[in-house]
């Protein structure tokens, strides 16, 4: 790989990744297109792997002046890392931090939209905290919706339904979200006890409720993103799209949610509708899942310990 990027001034934005034994050729797209882009990378590596590792600090070697590699002896979960990541980059005096899955890749033009949307907001609406891309499921052939709090019901809107290119929204995808590094002591940090399910739904709503916004950017470009291991259609009242979870990621989704209901800028609306999609979780993978027995013993498990505010994480060994 061998781009020319101008690094004569500071980037204003700083690249979160965190990464856990990632597949090599997606990765290596995601630095590709970062690397055309005025950014700083900073990979915050989860994993303990020697040949993951290994991998991922050749890369980062290659291209010194542009990523900063921050090693974590374990898997220390998404909210810490993402912390770790974020604290760097205003230590290093960045102006936004967008955060990236390993596997998130932004579309060409995406990162200077975003940018320019960025500095604009900052200007006209101080209060922002933060502001979104699209984000496209090639496997679906989809774009996720941006969700919306009106009266109490919880609405998606898609940006071929809005008139402009921004839509104000209640909370955004960690992944892909440009985060404003001047608000972020007020608002404070991830919660590092969800580990990495609800990480940016907790998070967002403290946003919201201490009186910031954030924004759905419908941009021309856009962000590929991979929702869950695959995409599971079903039919209710037209066909449907959701992403399939291993039963271990089902445990951490359904103790995280209930765990949510003791924060006072949770609102009732959103705790009433978490609690209809656990049970439609419940039942889809129960009775449709080839591992049905597991997705509940799982999922059980999860209502229990979150009710119990337990604090349990699995590894491919560990076993209830």
């Amino acid at each position: 790989m061998s781009f020319e990027v101008k690094e004569s001034v500071k980037a204003e934005i700083a690249c979160v990744i965190v990464t856990y034994n990632p597949d090599r050729n997606i990765f290596y797209s995601v630095i590709s297109q970062l690397l055309k882009s005025h950014v700083s990378i900073y990979i915050v590596d989860n994993w303990y792997s020697n040949e993951s590792t290994g991998y991922v600090r050749e890369l980062a070697k290659q291209h010194s002046d542009r990523i900063r590699l921050i090693c974590l002896e374990t898997n220390c979960g998404i909210a810490k890392a993402l912390n770790i990541g974020v604290d760097q980059a205003i230590k290093d005096s960045h102006k936004y931090a967008l955060l990236l899955d390993q596997d998130s890749i932004p579309q060409d033009g995406l990162l200077e939209e975003m940018l320019g949307t960025a500095n604009l907001l900052s200007k006209t609406e101080p209060q922002t905290a933060a502001v979104g891309p699209r984000l496209y499921d090639p496997r679906s052939n989809s774009y996720a919706k941006f969700a919306l709090l009106k009266w109490g019901v919880w609405k998606k809107i898609g940006c071929e339904t809005n008139l402009g290119n921004l839509i104000k929204c209640e909370f955004l995808n960690s992944s892909g979200s440009l985060i404003f590094l001047r608000h972020w002591e007020t608002i404070g940090s991830f919660y590092e006890d969800f580990f990495i399910d609800h990480v940016e739904t907790e998070w967002y709503m403290r946003v919201r409720y201490l009186g910031f916004k954030c924004y759905g950017l419908c941009s021309k470009s856009h962000l590929i993103h991979y929702m869950g291991d695959k995409v599971c259609r079903y039919w209710f009242f037209g066909w449907r799209n959701m992403p399939h979870r291993s039963p271990e990621r089902h445990y951490t989704i359904v103790r995280n949610a209930i765990w949510l209901w003791k924060f006072e800028h949770v609102p009732f609306s959103w705790i009433l509708n978490a609690s209809l999609k656990i049970i439609f979780t419940f039942l889809y993978f129960c009775i449709f899942d080839g591992n049905g027995k597991m997705q509940a013993k799982y999922i059980l498990t999860g209502i229990r310990d979150g009710l119990k505010k337990n604090s349990r994480f699995f590894d491919n060994t560990h076993d209830l």
